[in-house]
C-alpha cells in the first residue's frame, strides 16, 4: 500500500512525487531539508519524517522565518538545535546574510526545499529562496525545490517589482500576486533550478490538502486569499489584524468610526465582499491590548480581485486619520509611493490598471518560467 499519494504521476505535491519516485533524487551526496510545518504529506506526516522512513540519508534542517517548528511570530524565527520529531541540527536561515547562508547550508551537498508558499511577493518563503539560490551559487550546494501547489492559483494582481524597491519582501520583479508556484518564483532567478513538480491545480480542504498554517497569521484559506490585499495594511498604524482570532480579516484603530468606515467601503460595491463594522482587541503587535474600531471583511461568494479590497480599505483609513508609512507601503507594492492612489473610489480602476501591466509582463518575462500550463491566460 501506497503511504504518499495515490497516483505517482499526479502527486499533490513535490514532496510526494519524490517520495513514490525516490531515483527522481540521485547522486544526493550529504542532504538536507529546508522546511516549516505546513511540509507535509496528505497524511500530515512532516516531510522530514517522511522523508527518513523513505530511507532518504537526512543529516540536516533549515528553516525560514516563523521558524522550522512555526512558533515564531512576524520577524522572529525561533533557533532550535534538534528537531523533535527527528532530532536532526536544525539551523535557522531568516536574517542571515547570503555568505552566513552558504556557510550553513555548505554542511550539505544538496538541500531540498519544501515551503508552503502563498502566491504573494512579500510573503518571504520566496526571498529565502532567493537567498538560498545566491548561497548555492557561492558553495556549489545542488537546490532541488519539492514544489507544492499555489493556493492562490495562477491569478495575477497588482504592480510588477521595480528594482530600486528591492527588500526581503520582494526580491524579484514579479506582480505582488504573482500566480507562480516557489518552484517557479526559483526559476525566474535560476533558469536550471532543478524541481520536482506538484500537481498545480491540487485543491486545500476537505477532499484535498490539509491547510496547514504556513505562518501563525495564516491560520485558514480565507486569511490567504485576502492577504495580497489586506496585507497592506501592515503599512499602516492600523492593526491588521495580527494578535486577534482574524488576522487580515479584520482591520482598525482606535478611535475610529466603525460603521462610517462599514458604510463607506459597502458603498464602493467590490465584487464578493462585504464590510462589517467590528471591535476588537489585539494581544500583540500594534495597539496591544487597546480596542480598535474598524471593519471585518467578509467573503460572500467566489473572490478573483483582492488587491482592490486592501487599497479601499487603507485608502478609508487612511481618511479617518490612520497614518501610512510611505517607505514601507512602497515595499510591499514594489513601485514608488507617490504613484500609488488611496483614494477608496479609486481602488478598482488602480487595480485594474496593474492587472493589465502584469498580464504583459507575465506573457514577455514569466512564461520562460512557467513549469505548469496556463489555460486561461
Amino acid at each position: 500500500m501506497n503511504l504518499y499519494s495515490t497516483n505517482s504521476t499526479l502527486a499533490p505535491t513535490g514532496l510526494e512525487r519524490l517520495l513514490d519516485e525516490p531515483p527522481l533524487l540521485d547522486r544526493a551526496g550529504r542532504l538536507g531539508l529546508l522546511t516549516h510545518p505546513a511540509g507535509v504529506t496528505r497524511a500530515l506526516i512532516p516531510s522530514a519524517v517522511a522523508l527518513l522512513q523513505r530511507g532518504f540519508p537526512l543529516e540536516h534542517l533549515f528553516g525560514p522565518e516563523h521558524g522550522i517548528d512555526g512558533s515564531g511570530q512576524a520577524g522572529e524565527a525561533p533557533q532550535i538545535l534538534s528537531d523533535r520529531a527527528t532530532g536532526l541540527p536544525t539551523h535557522s536561515l531568516y536574517e542571515k546574510s547570503v555568505a552566513e547562508i552558504a556557510d550553513l547550508i555548505g554542511q550539505v551537498d544538496t538541500l531540498l526545499v519544501d515551503l508552503q508558499d502563498v502566491g504573494v511577493r512579500f510573503y518571504t518563503y520566496v526571498s529565502t529562496l532567493v537567498q538560498v539560490l545566491q548561497a548555492a551559487r557561492i558553495n556549489g550546494t545542488r537546490i532541488v525545490v519539492l514544489d507544492r501547489p499555489n493556493p492562490l492559483g495562477f491569478t495575477l494582481e497588482g504592480p510588477v517589482l521595480q528594482a530600486p524597491f528591492c527588500s526581503f519582501v520582494g526580491m524579484l520583479e514579479i506582480p505582488l500576486r504573482h500566480g507562480l508556484t516557489l518552484g517557479e518564483c526559483g526559476r525566474f532567478l535560476e533558469p536550471g533550478l532543478e524541481v520536482i513538480r506538484c500537481d498545480p491545480q491540487a485543491a486545500f480542504g476537505l477532499s484535498g490538502l490539509p491547510w496547514v498554517p504556513p505562518s501563525p497569521n495564516l491560520p485558514n484559506p480565507e486569511t490567504a486569499y485576502l492577504y495580497p490585499g489586506m496585507g497592506l495594511v501592515e503599512a499602516s498604524t492600523a492593526s491588521e489584524g495580527r494578535g486577534t482570532a482574524l488576522p487580515f480579516q479584520v482591520a482598525g484603530a482606535p478611535g475610529l468610526d466603525a460603521m462610517a468606515l462599514a458604510d463607506q467601503l459597502n458603498a464602493l460595491r467590490l465584487p464578493a465582499v462585504r464590510f462589517r463594522p467590528t471591535y476588537f482587541k489585539p494581544t500583540f503587535s500594534k495597539h496591544s491590548g487597546v480596542l480598535c474600531a474598524g471593519v471585518q471583511v467578509h467573503i460572500v461568494e467566489p473572490i478573483q480581485e483582492v488587491l482592490p479590497v486592501g487599497l479601499a480599505v487603507l485608502g478609508a483609513l487612511a481618511e479617518q486619520g490612520v497614518g501610512i508609512d510611505p517607505d514601507w507601503l512602497q515595499k510591499l507594492l514594489g513601485i514608488p509611493f507617490d504613484s500609488v492612489r488611496l483614494e477608496p473610489k479609486m481602488a478598482l480602476e488602480q487595480a485594474h490598471t496593474w492587472l493589465e501591466q502584469s498580464r504583459r509582463y507575465a506573457k514577455e518575462q514569466l512564461r520562460p518560467v512557467w513549469l505548469y500550463p496556463r489555460l486561461h491566460f
